[in-house]
């Protein structure tokens, strides 16, 4: 993956045969003229543009190749709704029983005391649903960069145990939905159900600014999108873009090149790779805890 700036807007480059790039902050820019976009591209070792409308547009605007990019969304109206009609009985269970446990969620300030208790998550444990952990390793100073962004509109939400920080999360709100970057706890906690009471919290407050979604990456199966599916988030199809910048790019989109290897490998399969890679880095950390 590779960056570059082009007239104050950041973009990512990635692949090495057919080279695709994107707005680097995508889900916090509209794109309203992408011609003028597409034009500034130009020399810049790319093949295909891609941007996608943002939630909760979901009626093409554009006539360029498209594809639907799927997003997992809670459409919130109040949180008793929520509480009432969204969920089931075994999540609100966990949400009582997060507070039964002990645990106390509360908006926090992006403080020193914050980042560190954020520093001592992440290097908790180096695999994480069933695969390495990127933040594992994380030096304060990256943590505090990183979680930095989009401060300015970015809520935090702590969640304590006894007074140390065991689950976090941060939630970027636009005018339109707010988006949950980060949603992480402590592996020694789960059983005190951080995510179910940093997640409900989360609602309560955007639905009280009168946030219209709370988008959650997208959704499709796991235990993660699992985990969203019975907290509430159900699938949203979103039009993605892709506009050939070269004879490649257009070669590629023809030939659907563009396409990643997810995209194309059929759900058993992919599943059944997940269970192997997650029975794979189980007996790492098993061979890590003996030495």
């Amino acid at each position: 993956m590779k960056y570059f700036d082009v007239a104050g807007r950041e973009f990512y480059r990635s692949g090495k045969f057919v080279r695709i790039c994107g707005l680097l902050n995508a889900w916090y820019e509209t794109v309203g003229d992408p011609e003028s976009i597409i034009a500034s591209l130009n020399g810049r070792n790319a093949d295909i543009f891609t941007f996608f409308q943002r939630v909760p547009h979901t009626e093409p605007k554009f006539k360029y190749h498209m594809d639907k990019y799927e997003v997992a969304v809670i459409k919130l109206s109040s949180y008793d709704y929520w509480w009432r009609e969204c969920i089931r009985k075994t999540t609100r269970q966990s949400v009582k029983g997060a507070a039964t446990r002990g645990v106390t969620v509360q908006v926090v300030d992006f403080d020193d005391q914050f980042i560190q208790g954020i520093h001592r998550i992440y290097n908790e444990t180096p695999i994480r649903q069933g695969k390495k952990f990127p933040h594992f390793g994380d030096s304060i100073e990256k943590v505090r960069k990183e979680n930095g962004t989009f401060r300015e509109k970015s809520l935090y939400l702590g969640a304590y145990y006894k007074m140390e920080l065991v689950g976090f999360m941060k939630v970027v709100i636009e005018d339109e939905f707010a988006d949950v970057l980060q949603l992480l706890s402590k592996m020694a906690h789960r059983d005190k159900f951080a995510n179910n009471a940093l997640l409900a919290k989360a609602i309560e407050v955007c639905s009280a600014r009168s946030v219209p979604y709370l988008v959650y990456g997208d959704l499709r199966e796991g235990g993660l999108d699992d985990f969203k599916r019975r907290n509430g988030f159900t699938k949203m199809l979103l039009p993605r873009y892709y506009v050939p910048l070269t004879w490649l790019g257009k070669v590629a989109l023809k030939a659907k090149l563009h396409e990643s290897l997810s995209q194309k490998m059929p759900l058993p399969v992919a599943s059944a790779l997940k269970n192997l890679r997650r029975r794979w880095y189980s007996i790492l950390t098993e061979r890590r805890l003996e030495v």
